[in-house]
Order: C-alpha cells, then sequence, then structure tokens
C-alpha cells in the first residue's frame, strides 16, 4: 500500500494550507509557501482587477448608486459646512480594508467629495494597505496606484475643499458679457466636469461656477456639457451624467468593426436616445442665456460651418429670432457631436451636419467670429471675461518622422501624415487656444484656460479603469497648477466683487 507523506496528509487536513506553513516541522513548508499563485497554496483574496469583467462593473456601478445618493443627500450643503461628503468620507475609510475594493473606487470617492484624512490617523491607510499587499488582495501594479492616491489624496482635497471662498455678489451685473468655451473631446469630457468641479469648489465652495456666465459655447462633447448645465444639471450631475452615457451610447469594438459593421448606427440611435433623455422638450430660443453651437455642413462641397444660436446680432438678447434659431437642445447636441466612423450625419432640413470638432474644437474661434459679427451689425458685444476648458491635452513628445523610399518608409510616413492629420482635424495644435489669448490681451479682456496635460484617451473609451486613470492625472495636474485656477478665481473676484463693501481678501484669490 502507498504510504501518504506528512505534507499530503495535512494538506487534506488544512482547510486553506495555513496550518502547513505554520508548521516548522514540515519538510518543505517554506517551499511551498513561497510558491507562486496558481501553484500549491492560493492566498485567500484577490486583487481587485483580476477579478472578471463582470464583476468589476459591478462593484462600479454599485458604487456610482452611492455616489448618487450620497450627493443627493447633501445637495443643499452650506460652503461654511465640514469640507467634502461625509457619507463619502465613511464610505471611503470602511471600504479601505476591503479585500475587493479597487483604486477605482477610491479615486471616485474623492473626486465627488470624500474626505481621505481618516486614513492617515495613525497611519492606518498605509498598515491596512501593506496587510492587503501580504495577503494578495492588492497586486503590485495596482499597489503603485494605491500608494498614490495616500501620497496625492490629501492635498488634493486640501486643495480643492480648504481654501476660503471669494465674497462676491452673485447679483452684481458685470459690464459686458462673460464666456465659458467648453472643447469637444467626446469621453474626455469628464475631464472638462472635474476641472470645472474642482474650480468651484475652490474658488466658491460650491458647484455654482457655470452659473457666473451669461454666454456659453460648446462643441461636440462640450455642447452636451453646456447644455446640461445652463439646464440646471449641477456639476456633480454632469458627472453622473457621462459616466452613465459611456456604455449608453457606446460600443465596444474595433475600427475596422466601425467602418464595416453596423456599429455606427447602432451608436447613433443609442446618443439619439441619451440625448432625447437628457433634453426632451427643452428649445435654445427659451434660454435664459446666449448659446453657440457649431457644427459642419457637408451638404455641400467645400463644407461649411454651420452655427446654433439663439440671439440675433442685430437685436438685444431675448428679441424673437426666425425659426431656424429655434431649435432643440438635443437637436444642437446631436448635430454637433456627429463625430464620422462613430455616429451617422445630423440632418437638418436641408442641410447635413457632422461634428463641429472639424471646426472648432476650441470653440474660441466661434467665440470671437460672432463677436466681430455683433460688431458688423453695429451692435458690439463687450466681452467682460473668457473661460476655456478643454478636455486634455496630450503630452509633448518628439515625432519620429523621417523620409525615405522604401515601402517600409512610405507606409510609415503615411502613418505620420494620418496622424497630422488628425491632429489638424481635432485642433491638438492649440493655435486657436494661442490667437485667443493674444487677442484678448490686446484688447485687454481676462482671459483663462484650464486644460490638463498628459491626456491621451480615445473618444470613445468606456473602460471604468482607463477613465478613471485619465480623471486622477487631471486632479494631479490641477493640483500641481492652482495658480491657474487662482487667476479664474481673481478674474471673477475683480468682476463680481461689491465694491461697497470693505474688501476682503482670502488664500484663494492672491
Amino acid at each position: 500500500m502507498h504510504r501518504i507523506s506528512p505534507m499530503l496528509m495535512c494538506l487534506f487536513l488544512s482547510r486553506s494550507g495555513v496550518d502547513i506553513l505554520k508548521n516548522p516541522q514540515i519538510k518543505g513548508a517554506e517551499k511551498l509557501g513561497s510558491l507562486p499563485v496558481g501553484v500549491g497554496a492560493m492566498p485567500s483574496t484577490r486583487c481587485a482587477h483580476q477579478m472578471s469583467s463582470k464583476k468589476r462593473a459591478e462593484r462600479v456601478d454599485s458604487m456610482i448608486t452611492f455616489l448618487k445618493t450620497a450627493v443627493a443627500a447633501q445637495k443643499d450643503k452650506s460652503p461654511q459646512d465640514t469640507p467634502g461628503n461625509t457619507m463619502m468620507t465613511a464610505k471611503l475609510v470602511e471600504l479601505w480594508s476591503v479585500p475587493q475594493s479597487s483604486i477605482t473606487e477610491f479615486r471616485l470617492l474623492l473626486t465627488l467629495g470624500a474626505d481621505p484624512t481618516p486614513l492617515f490617523k495613525d497611519d492606518f491607510g498605509e498598515k491596512t494597505l501593506k496587510d492587503r499587499i501580504e495577503n494578495g488582495s492588492v497586486c503590485e501594479e495596482c499597489a503603485v496606484k494605491f500608494k498614490s492616491f495616500l501620497e496625492y489624496s490629501g492635498v488634493i482635497f486640501e486643495e480643492m475643499f480648504e481654501r476660503t471662498p471669494i465674497q462676491i455678489n452673485r447679483n452684481k451685473k458685470v459690464d459686458g458679457v462673460m464666456a465659458l468655451c467648453l472643447d469637444g473631446g467626446g469621453m474626455r469630457g469628464l475631464v472638462s466636469v472635474v476641472c470645472l468641479l474642482y474650480a468651484s469648489r475652490r474658488i466658491l465652495g460650491d458647484e455654482s461656477l457655470p452659473s457666473l456666465f451669461d454666454w456659453c459655447i460648446g462643441t461636440s462633447t462640450g455642447s452636451m456639457l453646456g447644455l446640461s448645465l445652463v439646464n440646471n444639471k449641477s456639476i456633480s450631475e454632469c458627472f453622473f451624467q457621462y459616466w452613465d452615457m459611456k456604455s449608453q451610447i457606446f460600443l465596444r469594438g474595433s475600427t475596422v468593426k466601425r467602418l464595416l459593421g453596423d456599429q455606427v448606427s447602432v451608436q447613433t440611435k443609442n446618443i439619439d436616445k441619451v440625448l432625447s433623455d437628457c433634453f426632451p422638450t427643452e428649445t435654445m430660443q427659451k434660454c435664459p442665456i446666449r448659446l453657440t453651437i457649431p457644427a459642419l455642413d457637408i451638404s455641400t462641397t467645400p463644407a461649411r460651418l454651420h452655427v446654433f444660436r439663439n440671439y440675433s446680432f442685430s437685436k438685444s438678447f431675448g428679441a424673437p429670432v426666425n425659426e431656424e434659431q429655434e431649435v432643440l437642445f438635443r437637436e444642437a447636441a446631436r448635430a454637433s457631436s456627429a463625430a464620422p466612423t462613430y455616429f451617422e450625419p445630423f440632418v437638418y432640413g436641408n442641410k447635413v451636419l457632422v461634428d463641429g470638432s472639424f471646426v472648432a474644437n476650441y470653440p474660441l474661434n466661434i467665440l470671437f467670429k460672432e463677436c466681430d459679427s455683433f460688431s458688423k451689425h453695429q451692435n458690439p458685444l463687450n466681452l467682460a471675461g473668457v473661460l476655456s476648458i478643454g478636455t486634455g491635452e496630450p503630452a509633448l513628445v518628439e515625432r519620429k518622422f523621417k523620409c525615405g523610399t522604401s515601402m517600409k518608409s512610405r507606409a510609415k510616413n503615411i502613418g505620420h501624415i494620418s496622424t497630422l492629420i488628425l491632429e489638424q482635424v481635432v485642433g491638438q495644435d492649440l493655435t486657436a487656444v494661442e490667437m485667443a489669448q493674444d487677442r484678448c490681451h490686446a484688447h485687454n479682456i481676462p482671459f483663462n484656460r484650464l486644460s490638463p496635460k498628459g491626456i491621451a484617451v480615445r473618444i470613445d473609451q468606456i473602460d471604468d479603469a482607463k477613465l478613471m486613470d485619465m480623471i486622477w492625472t487631471t486632479l494631479i495636474y490641477l493640483t500641481e497648477n492652482v495658480h491657474e485656477i487662482d487667476q479664474l478665481g481673481e478674474m471673477i473676484y475683480k468682476l463680481k466683487s461689491d465694491p461697497t463693501e470693505r474688501k476682503r481678501r482670502s488664500n484663494t484669490v492672491l
């Protein structure tokens, strides 16, 4: 009869193999304990990103549901109350030691208002993370992100929330129009949302920053964000709207599938439904602030700019406009967001409209074109200030471009040229931004722009982790460049402060 070794017997009798690893008298125990995952003893838990995509999605969806509840519960919170969201803070502490909690969940909590301070009390966060790394519930790859969270979360929260809000007179009439320009970029619109959220909290202590502007110019995804904001959605609600619509609109698939399959048709139906749900009956003419939404009319050759607007160049704002300008929110957003190879063109009357990013991914040039049109009609419009919100820009890297006669060299050149054309289409050369800055400087118009560097995410990205990496990059950029936000705060303070009151300074406005 074959004899069973003491080592194998212990493995059978021990439920998890822990006893054998702790028994120094059993030969080979140390070797078994050092075996890689999948061989011999398995750790009792595994890292969150190693779970199935379905389970990961379920956890994130559950977190989003909780965050919506937490935001709604503190909607009427005063800026003088405790910074951040207490429900989110409690959830962050609760989840920190939960084996299957992911870095995406913690980043979401911080972005929407959780205070990470409890993690630093008695080194709770660091000690718990060390335990999770040792027991295998945080892998080496995710450990880097968790450590980065501990390193930056405290200062991110402090810079975003723990500033003294500037004191302004919200009812004060400004000599001129304050314009808000929102760039295009698909799902990178989340970057714009986070920029507005961060700046509004730091400057005003709440989410009211967009309400200070009386002219909104938005291209593509910027049109959807702008129309949502003027439709009385809070910035946090816009965040949830974007997060939800990624899976409601976009399908997983390669470029080949988009071009050769029915993916474009399906995504077109999806975006039509999303926009109908977001803006069922709202019209531009009934909006109390100026709206400008550009698109490209491809019904003729060459294609021509088409602008949806709710004002007349020759009349005062609010005066009746012609029938063409009486347009639904969802129609303007659909036309300006009709990115070729992602959505079908939008037919509007006798026009065939596609994404406004082709002519104005940075809608600053549209802003000044409209201003010039007012002047041409003997109805000049004074700009009191301009805020441009971007969707992030790729990091500046050296381009390897070489000419050659071989097939390989020619193929590479074609690839480089394609990239160059794409950059020009979406305006990544920033020429429009630089021209706008120069024009504002020449006319003494305050100009501010927020657009994080190092963002290189596809416009149809729907992966939760990759989108959250993008948002994390945004938060770090804004924290390291708070002077850009403070310049915006200074502009608002100068325009909206009450001169009859004693001048008040804060640690935001210098």
